[in-house]
């Protein structure tokens, strides 16, 4: 079973930033750390288990020659605008996973090895899994911790990476904003193997992904120039504001 594991979040500044802004809203992000073989470097604002990852270029002579999807898609995004790149989703079987990617018609890449150096010296790995594709709706990407998700959590709290007003929230719901909205939610219904719970929304795990026409939406406001077909705003459970929050480009409520 999937879970929303992550929101890749684009940006071009240090990633303590981020950090700095939610102190403003009483809510606690933490350095992430670098990507050494990608010349990356994050932080990291969690709900539960799920985060928003702020992920920035930190090498760009590394992040350059990395054959990483995302860091490609981070150098081509970060160009043009700050803002939400991907999602991700955990799996537990990631190698049966690819493969019935692969029997739907899907073209996934090669199986990625991932690390971090923590703060505290700690080394996390992870393996990640990404399909080829064209299109402006960038397909989420799947990732496989070393760790189980009972062993991250307790970690997180033991660390206090995750703290008490944050460990009941959850991501409720990612709305995006697209051109074609049933092609888009029928094609990632038989891609995330999930039923189509209205003709533009998913459930995945405990999110729901939604899906609005770009021509008619009313999520759209003056203040937010979309860029293509992104996550456009992120829905949390509990709310973390009474009022939507702007961060960097992108909508929270």
């Amino acid at each position: 079973m999937l879970q929303l594991d992550h929101i890749v979040h684009f940006i071009n500044r240090n990633p303590a930033q981020a950090i700095l802004e939610w102190e403003k809203y009483g809510l606690k992000a933490i350095r992430g750390g670098s990507h050494i073989n990608w010349g990356t470097y994050n932080s990291l604002l969690y709900f539960g288990l799920s985060y928003i990852e702020y992920l920035a270029v930190e090498n760009p002579e590394v992040a350059n020659q990395s054959e990483n999807p995302l860091i490609s898609q981070l150098l081509n995004d970060s160009k043009q605008f700050e803002g939400f790149g991907q999602i991700c989703f955990r799996t537990s079987h990631i190698v049966r996973l690819k493969e019935d990617l692969k029997t739907k018609g899907y073209h996934p890449t090669e199986i990625f090895e991932g690390k971090r150096l923590r703060d505290d010296g700690v080394e996390i790995s992870w393996k990640m899994l990404f399909i080829q594709q064209d299109g402006p709706l960038p397909y989420p990407f799947f990732i496989q911790w070393n760790q189980s998700d009972q062993d991250r959590f307790e970690d997180l709290k033991r660390t206090g990476m995750l703290p008490p007003k944050q460990e009941n929230q959850s991501v409720k719901s990612i709305s995006f904003v697209v051109s074609n909205v049933e092609q888009v939610t029928d094609d990632w219904a038989r891609l995330l193997g999930v039923p189509i719970e209205s003709k533009n929304k998913l459930k995945v795990g405990k999110t729901d992904l939604v899906f609005h026409d770009k021509k008619n939406s009313e999520i759209l406001t003056s203040i937010h120039k979309l860029k293509g077909d992104r996550p456009f705003q992120v829905e949390i459970d509990p709310p973390i504001a009474k009022e939507p929050i702007i961060v960097f480009g992108d909508i929270l409520k």
